[in-house]
């Protein structure tokens, strides 16, 4: 059995369809699917209305390529809803109609399964179930398409977060016991840092689980980190590539200490003091004889700052995070070049397979390019 999962960005105009179609054949496969670009923010920004709707609708029927009354049918299905995970999801939901209506017009044998129609359950945590039994509703030889991005908790859609196809994605292989996830993107691969900012960084061609855990927590974008634990509970391959292209990041438990790369985190804030208690939501803290250095996002930092005794506050911060397997002479070099270009930073953790920088929001991108041109003193693949 194959799992694909294709992203929000691979659904961007009247092609899309088509593009998705010749990587598939009429070999078992579940279809796990993004909403279309931008459609989750434009229902989480915009009142439900029937214009709103409307346009809605005429963008699925860009993708499909023709009307269709079953989908127009589900796409007004949230005009009165008040339910606002139900409204957030309902990208999904419509894009694996559409995708469904399209397929089959192709000749495929292809059903639908939505997560409510099978409780796919989520725990208290928002993390899906990995004890729950799906395998009877994917036993016949045809392919599945699933809406990602949710689940459900006590009988109600709640939704999993940015990114959360990918999740979806690597639990139900899990669950159905793949031995491999594809997740189509709009990158090749993974890359030692973000192109839109390290103009010369390069792709990976292997990754451990652990690292790529580390990264997308730590802000890369090309997956989420709730994705890896199922994978990695397994040892299921996870491959990250686009639609049309053949290179690909390979995610596995294999290690590899010389494989380099950043990710960051922007609108962060310090908080340092003595603590009352442990706070629960947090993207760094180090703590030691009740005294605690604790790294929020802006949301978290004001329910955190409760945790503490007469709390200081630093904000405007980004983190950065370089893992690989970095020399004392590249580290120093790193944190001199910083401060020779006048890039303020504190290191918040030295490890021997990665180092956590704090610095100045406004420093983060000339920081990041500093600290990839002395690792990567060439352009290669590794």
């Amino acid at each position: 059995m194959k799992i694909v999962k294709f992203g929000g960005s691979v659904f961007k105009d009247e092609n899309s369809f088509n593009s998705i179609l010749k990587l598939l054949d009429d070999s078992k496969t579940v279809i796990i699917v993004s909403a279309p670009f931008g459609i989750t923010d434009r229902l989480k920004e915009n009142a439900i209305s029937s214009e709103f709707l409307l346009m809605m609708y005429r963008r699925f029927k860009q993708l499909l390529g023709f009307d269709s009354s079953v989908l127009k049918q589900r796409v007004f299905e949230i005009e009165c809803e008040k339910n606002f995970e139900k409204i957030l999801s309902h990208g999904e939901r419509c894009n694996s109609l559409a995708l469904k209506l399209f397929l089959e017009k192709k000749g495929f044998d292809v059903e639908e399964i939505l997560p409510e129609n099978i409780n796919f359950s989520l725990t208290e945590y928002g993390e899906f179930n990995l004890d729950q039994k799906i395998s009877k509703f994917f036993e016949e030889e045809k392919t599945y398409i699933v809406p990602g991005f949710y689940g459900v908790f006590n009988g109600q859609i709640k939704t999993i977060g940015r990114g959360g196809s990918d999740y979806t994605a690597t639990a139900i292989a899990y669950l159905l016991d793949s031995k491999e996830v594809i997740l189509y993107k709009d990158v090749s691969s993974v890359f030692s840092c973000d192109p839109k900012i390290v103009k010369n960084s390069v792709p990976i061609t292997k990754i451990s689980y652990e690292v790529a855990e580390l990264l997308s927590y730590f802000g890369a974008k090309v997956i989420n980190y709730k994705a890896i634990k199922p994978a990695k509970l397994k040892d299921i391959n996870v491959k990250i590539k686009s639609v049309d292209s053949e290179s690909f990041t390979l995610i596995s438990k294999e290690m590899d200490l010389n494989v380099f790369s950043i990710s960051y985190l922007e609108s962060l804030i310090l908080i340092k003091g003595y603590i009352k208690e442990i706070p629960v939501n947090a993207k760094y803290m180090d703590v030691f004889h009740r005294k605690a250095w604790i790294v929020a996002t802006e949301e978290q930092a004001k329910e955190i700052e409760q945790c503490f005794y007469n709390p200081v506050l630093i904000g405007n911060l980004s983190l950065v995070f370089v893992t690989g397997n970095i020399n004392i002479e590249k580290k120093l070099l790193i944190l001199n070049t910083l401060y020779s270009n006048k890039c303020d930073f504190f290191v918040l953790k030295d490890d021997e397979k990665f180092i956590i920088l704090l610095v100045k929001r406004k420093n983060v991108k000339d920081a990041v390019n500093i600290i990839h041109n002395i690792l990567f003193a060439k352009e290669a693949v590794v």
